[in-house]
């Protein structure tokens, strides 16, 4: 019945059972603990924040254990964090001092031309 959509049955040896519970258990935890935070950062970077085919923002996921999407197109400043509460926080720091960091670069070059 409908009731029972939550319910996952596992068949095999007892150990091997036990094991894919407890995996399983683990991954309902970790998405259940999953936070999304939108941050605004301006949109000049978002290209080298993500560098040559995403090189840079792939190792930034990958450090903070997180998932980073960026607006669609060429359109709008607001950047989205997926993750644990604590790793979205840090990575949030972490983005918002680049940005800060690559918009003085930016802003230096303007005042050159």
């Amino acid at each position: 019945g409908s009731g029972d959509q939550d319910l996952i049955t596992i068949i095999g040896y007892e150990a091997n059972a036990i094991a894919a519970r407890d995996a399983i258990m683990a991954i309902v935890s970790e998405l259940e603990n999953r936070v999304s935070e939108a941050v605004e950062i301006d949109s000049r970077i978002h290209a080298r924040l993500i560098g040559q085919r995403g090189k840079n923002i792939r190792k930034i996921m990958d450090k903070f254990s997180v998932d980073i999407t960026f607006p669609g197109g060429e359109s709008g400043n607001t950047v989205t964090i997926e993750g644990n509460q604590e790793n979205v926080e840090e990575c949030k720091e972490h983005l918002l001092e680049l940005e800060e960091e690559y918009m003085d670069a930016v802003l230096e070059r303007l005042e050159e031309v």
